[in-house]
This record gives structure tokens, C-alpha cells and sequence, in this order.
């Protein structure tokens, strides 16, 4: 499986030496091009209908995906066409991201990272604190790469992020396709690995966002990419590319920058297994676990805290699971709206077709595992991965960690899949009377495909949570409506800014987003959110001014309409807000209006659903 694919590939894809072009081109750039335009046309009347055509969803974006994987499996497309045509799908299916929301970062993390850009645009200095999330002030790389690129061609800040969005994608997916075929000796292996990873839960969605990951995981596959490249043996000055990458990587995300290193570290005991060294390996191991450390401490103050509260979540979910507690509802979110059925099925289809070429891929590894290169074990150790992918959504809190491991792991799930459709020797060893061999026909690596990419898609949230349409409460884009837009810039334009705020999730990110106020938050401000939560959630109709007090609470912003619905992520506020987990009905109307009724508290601002108080008047509250 080392060995070089390249001419078996073709022969056994049925492509004549020399191909070039394919006459279906012309129509497949059309119709992506159709797909994109139909995600547009979608957003468009999702904004005005105030619902998002699901079923019209996934078909704009199957028309993206499917005609493109079909056509880079053509035996009549050249290598070159072939690269070209992986990259172009990969470009559009990150442009339906943009073109439902042309004008403005919409989700939660989002909104946390864009908060890091705009106040190094401000302020001209790194490491400003960020009250909605601590540790991205840490964690910098792609707010430095936006605002440069702001500042060199004077684009806006949003338009500016979506660019570099574009950039690393560009990276993301060259550098899938080169290490692959480094492996392989197969283009077209590198090719439908990327595709193959586009069907990965987090692909369309959350590492399409303006967000750390976003940035930090195509580097890290650059990174390997780079240390790939074939070198003669020469001077230790040669790893400083590959250490470049690493700090990059170091700089933007940190759970990024830890896989990458134990990545490099596992791949050099590989080579020590095979025999087969790598050069400067071992030094740029060496060196990526000083830069990481070294990032690592300067951030510790915030990434310590953060980090060890994710560990606690997770292993508290974990016990409770194991004891007998109940799990997360499948297909459906906090506020009890269902997938359909038909997306329930698909998405089961796609765990199970994944897990069933998983088993035998591995069980092929471990035979014949002295034919392997080093790079090619590391890949089947990431892809052997996988079934924590799935397990991970038995709970709300672990869902979003296996979901971003489905970044690293679709990588080696593409190989071994590539690697096995472009075999020029049987994938087992009793080939023909194994129930794992399968006819190499176009048709059913494009259904797999297809089954995997929309079903995936659908594991990685909820319907209602890719696009615009009529508000919903605490579900992050879907909550970022026109009056919660109002509102915040309101905010930015007459409050003072800077000042010790509090809010429910949504609104709080964009107080602090649009209207610069130091949101409390108990990551950044220590407080209690059991109890801090009561001043927007307690059915007690006394206001608790001694609570403000306490918390020195300049700005309270409480939103009526979290009075209308539970909330479709599980939380208000934060996770150990009041009655955190035990929530059966929504908070009363009266709940999140008794501040009307505070000695001394002034509402400033009032557009029918939301309410902004001034408490600086209060004897206990002092002015910041």
C-alpha cells in the first residue's frame, strides 16, 4: 500500500494513460456554481418565510458535493483537473456558509472570536482580555491574520474574515490531497480523501466559522504536509519551515496545537516500528513540544481554568452515563424540536457504512502492517479513532468534543477509503469470498459518498441551526434577530462602554460584540452563575439588588422573550445557570421584567423585547 498507485489507480479506475479533461466538466461547474446560488436563493426567502426549506438544504448542497465527487472519480480527468476540481468544491461548499449570512458573523463562536479582532483593531495591542471567552485574547492568529489583511487593503473587518476563511480552506484542502498522494503515489487517492473528509460532521459547518479551529486545523495539516516533503539529509536549520508552522498553529488554537504535536511524536515512534526514519523528524518533535509548552504557559492563567472545567464536564457526563444516568435525546435539541426521520435514517447510514470499511481497514493494517510506511500507520491509528465520533453525541456536553475530533479523524478515514478504492491488490487477503470486498464501480463509491456527506451534515446539529429565520430563543444565529441586533448597537452608540454587564447568552455576546461592555461570565469574572443566573431567571418577583451589588452589576440586559420557549441549546445563560439540567418550562414573563421595579435601577432602553437597566444609581453600585 506504500507503494506508488499512480499508474495501478488509473487501470483500475479505468483511466487511459495520458487522460486529460473530461467533456462533463463544463456542466459540473455549472452545476456547483447552481448549488451555491441555490443556498443564496434559500437564505433569501428564509429571511422573509421565516423557515429554511431542510429537505431544499441539503439538495442545493448535494448538488455542490455529489456532481463534483462524481466527476473526480472520472477515469477521462487528468491529475491536474483533478486537484483543481477537489479545491473548487471545497471553495463553494465553504462560500454557502457566507452567502447565507453575506453581512455579519451570526453564531456564538463567532461572535467570540470576531469580539478579539475588533479590539486589536482598536486598540492596536494582543492579548486584550475577552470577557465572552478567555482564552481566544490567548490564542490570536486569526484575528492577527484578518486584521493585517484589514489593514493592507482596507477591506472591512467581516469581509476581511472571510477572506482568510477562504485562504486556509485553499490550504486545508491542497494539503490533504498532497500528503495523500505523498503516501500513495496516487493523485486521485489525495483527491477522494479529500472528499472523503468533506464528509466529516464539522466540514460545512463549525470549521467553516470565524473561528480559532477554523485556522488552526489547516495549518496543522500544512504542517505535516510540510515535514513530508522529501529532504536530503543537511543541516538542523532545515526543520525551521516546519517549527514556522508549528508556532503558527501554537498561536491559534490550543487543543490544535497539542494534537499536532502528539501527531509528530507518534509518527516518529512509527518510523522507529517500520525502520523507515524520517529526517529532522525527531527535532521538530522535539522542538513543537518547547513552542507549545512555552505558549501554553504564558496562556496558563486562562487556558488551565478553561481546559479543566471541558475535563470536568466530560468526565462527569461520562460517570453519570456509566452509573445509569440518562443521556443526550438523539435528533433532537434542548427545546424539543426533531430532526425528520428520513435525516435520522441517513445519518445512522452513514455511521454504520463508515464503521463497516473502518473494520476491515484495520483488520488489513494489523496483517499487513510490515508493508506500511510510518505516515500511512499514524493514519490508520487516527482513523481507528472514529467510533468515539459517534459515542460522543450519547451526551449534550461530550457531543461538541467528539464532533471536533471528527477533524482529525476524517483525515485518516479518507486515506484508508482511498487507499482501499485505488488497491491494485486485493483490500483482503480471501478477496474473493470476503463479505468486505466490494465491485469498484463508480456508482457505489459516489452513493457512500453521498450517504456519508448528508449524514454527517445532519450529526452536526439540528435543522433549524444552518441558516437564518424567525427567532428562536438561545439558539445562537437563530437568535441574533433584528431587535437583539437593535438593541446591541443601540448599546454601542449611548452606554458607557467597558462596563460590568450581564445578559443571557445570545444577547450578552452582542453587548459585548457591538456595544463593548465587560460581560460577566464566570470563566473571565469568577461569579457564581448558579446564583448570579437568578437576577434574569429566579421566579422571585423582588429584584435582588444585593446580588447586583455584590457583583458590582453596572448594565443588566434581560430579553422578554426567553419567557416564550425553552432553550434550544440547553442554557440561558451557562451551563450551572438556575435549575441548570432540571428546566421543564420556560422562565414567567414577569421573571425577566422585576427589575422594573428596583429602587433606583433606570430602564434605558426598551424595543418590545428586550430591556436594558442602568443600575449605577444604586447606593451600592459605584460607577466604574
Amino acid at each position: 500500500m506504500s507503494a506508488s498507485l499512480t499508474d495501478s489507480s488509473r487501470l483500475a479506475a479505468g483511466q487511459p494513460a495520458g487522460a486529460t479533461g473530461s467533456p462533463w466538466t463544463g456542466p459540473v461547474v455549472v452545476l456547483v456554481a447552481l448549488g451555491v446560488l441555490g443556498q443564496s436563493w434559500l437564505g433569501e426567502v428564509a429571511r422573509a418565510s421565516g423557515s429554511l426549506s431542510a429537505p431544499l438544504w441539503y439538495l442545493t448542497l448535494c448538488l455542490i458535493f455529489v456532481p463534483s465527487a462524481a466527476l473526480i472519480m472520472s477515469p477521462r480527468l487528468g491529475d491536474r483537473g483533478r486537484v483543481w476540481l477537489t479545491l473548487y468544491m471545497a471553495m463553494a461548499l465553504l462560500a454557502t456558509r457566507f452567502v447565507l449570512y453575506p453581512n455579519q458573523f451570526a453564531y456564538h463562536d463567532e461572535l467570540i472570536n470576531y469580539r478579539v479582532l475588533l479590539t486589536i483593531l482598536s486598540t492596536h495591542h494582543l492579548f486584550h482580555p475577552n470577557s465572552l471567552l478567555p482564552d481566544t485574547a490567548d490564542y490570536p492568529g486569526l484575528q492577527v491574520a484578518t486584521a493585517g489583511l484589514h489593514q493592507l487593503t482596507g477591506l472591512s473587518p467581516h469581509l476581511s474574515g472571510i477572506v482568510v476563511l477562504f485562504a486556509v480552506r485553499v490550504v486545508m484542502t491542497l494539503a490533504i490531497v498532497r500528503i495523500i498522494e505523498r503516501i500513495t503515489g496516487s493523485v486521485p487517492a489525495g483527491c477522494l480523501a479529500a472528499a472523503i473528509y468533506a464528509t466529516n460532521p464539522q466540514y460545512v459547518f463549525f470549521n467553516s466559522q470565524f473561528s480559532y479551529q477554523s485556522a488552526a486545523l489547516p495549518l496543522a495539516f500544512f504542517g505535516v504536509y510540510v515535514v513530508s516533503v522529501r529532504r536530503e539529509p543537511g543541516r538542523l536549520l532545515s526543520i525551521v519551515p516546519g517549527a514556522a508552522v508549528v508556532l503558527a498553529v501554537a498561536a491559534s488554537h490550543h487543543l490544535t496545537s497539542l494534537a499536532l504535536v502528539l501527531v509528530l511524536w507518534v509518527w516518529y515512534l512509527a518510523t522507529r516500528v517500520t525502520r523507515r526514519p524520517v529526517p529532522r523528524l525527531l527535532p521538530l518533535a522535539v522542538v513543537s513540544v518547547l513552542i507549545v509548552a512555552a505558549w501554553t504557559w504564558m496562556a496558563r492563567a486562562v487556558i488551565v481554568p478553561y481546559i479543566g472545567e471541558i475535563t470536568k464536564n466530560n468526565v462527569l457526563t461520562i460517570v453519570h452515563l456509566a452509573t445509569g444516568g440518562g443521556g443526550h435525546a438523539f435528533f433532537s435539541d434542548a427545546a424539543g424540536d426533531k430532526n425528520p426521520l428520513w435525516e435520522e435514517v441517513v445519518s445512522l447510514l452513514s455511521v454504520l457504512l463508515i464503521a463497516c470499511t473502518l473494520v476491515p481497514s484495520l483488520l488489513l493494517a494489523v496483517v499487513r502492517y510490515r508493508r506500511l510506511t510510518a505516515a500511512a500507520l499514524v493514519l490508520f491509528a487516527i482513523a481507528a479513532i472514529y467510533p468515539a465520533v459517534p459515542a460522543g453525541h450519547l451526551a449534550s456536553v461530550t457531543a461538541e468534543i467528539s464532533d471536533r475530533a471528527a477533524g482529525f479523524v476524517f483525515v485518516g478515514l479518507g486515506f484508508i477509503v482511498a487507499a482501499w478504492w485505488l488497491r491494485d491488490e486485493p483490500f483482503h487477503r480471501h478477496a474473493r469470498t470476503s463479505p468486505f470486498t466490494v465491485a469498484r464501480r463508480p456508482w457505489v463509491i459516489i452513493a457512500g459518498l453521498t450517504v456519508c456527506f448528508v449524514g454527517g451534515t445532519v450529526l452536526s446539529g439540528p435543522d433549524w441551526i444552518y441558516g437564518p429565520g424567525r427567532y428562536l430563543v438561545s439558539a445562537d444565529n437563530r437568535s441574533v434577530d433584528q431587535l437583539a441586533l437593535q438593541a446591541a448597537n443601540w448599546e454601542g452608540r449611548y452606554l458607557t462602554p467597558g462596563q460590568r454587564t450581564y445578559s443571557d447568552r445570545v444577547n450578552g455576546s452582542l453587548a459585548s460584540v457591538y456595544g463593548n461592555e465587560n460581560v460577566l461570565t464566570p470563566l473571565a469574572d469568577h461569579i457564581q452563575e448558579g446564583s448570579v443566573s437568578n437576577l434574569l431567571l429566579s421566579p422571585d418577583r423582588t429584584p435582588d439588588q444585593a446580588l447586583a451589588c455584590s457583583i458590582r452589576l453596572r448594565y443588566l440586559i434581560a430579553d422578554q422573550r426567553l419567557a416564550t420557549s425553552l432553550p434550544h441549546l440547553g442554557i440561558y445563560v451557562d451551563n450551572g445557570e438556575f435549575q441548570y439540567g432540571q428546566r421543564t418550562s420556560p422562565p414567567t414573563p414577569s421573571t425577566l421584567t422585576k427589575f422594573d421595579d428596583a429602587r433606583d435601577a433606570q430602564r434605558l432602553f426598551d424595543n418590545g423585547a428586550i430591556r436594558v437597566y442602568d443600575l449605577k444609581d444604586m447606593p451600592c453600585v459605584p460607577s466604574k
